[in-house]
């Protein structure tokens, strides 16, 4: 195969993995309802329920349009608009973990729970140090394919007069 042949896979590789990864997401949102409530309460005390169901709707239609490559442009931004408030949250746990793991750690009397809870404080404030980096990944995919669009293999090849362009 050629290299053009190779770099439309790729693109419906790279385009399809990042819908589906914020549709799963998103899906994973409903199942634990009310936790997105709960997650945007932190940046959003008034609101909330608001907020929450609209990352969540952001998360599900967004992810699902940029996989099936439908609206992709108008998809994508969803994801950019999800995304945005995330370096916040990200942030905040940053700042706030810290502070709570002394307390608990304290809190837990069974040395061997102290062992696993040292384990578990260390991979959450990482897992929020590389949620910032994978979050500007997702950001530089999402604002790539709203600017390109689905790219080969998409819906919106199927109907081009209705896609929403944003570029």
């Amino acid at each position: 195969m050629d290299t053009p042949t190779w770099l439309t896979i790729a693109e419906l590789l790279f385009r399809t993995i990042l819908g589906w990864r914020f549709l799963i997401s998103g899906l994973s949102n409903i199942r634990r309802w009310p936790n997105p409530v709960n997650t945007a309460s932190i940046l959003f005390p008034r609101g909330a329920k608001f907020f929450g169901f609209g990352a969540t709707f952001l998360m599900i239609v967004g992810g699902l349009g940029v996989a099936a490559g439908c609206q992709t442009p108008l998809c994508a931004m969803m994801l950019i608009i999800f995304l945005i408030p995330t370096f916040a949250l990200h942030s905040h746990w940053l700042k706030v973990l810290p502070t709570m793991a002394p307390v608990v750690k304290k809190a837990i009397g069974n040395e061997q729970a102290q062992n696993y809870f040292r384990f578990f404080e260390r991979q959450s404030f990482h897992a929020h140090e590389v949620g910032i980096h994978d979050n500007l990944v997702f950001l530089a995919a999402a604002f790539y394919f709203t600017v390109r669009g689905s790219g080969a293999f998409g819906l919106d090849n199927l109907f081009t007069d209705w896609v929403v362009r944003l570029f």
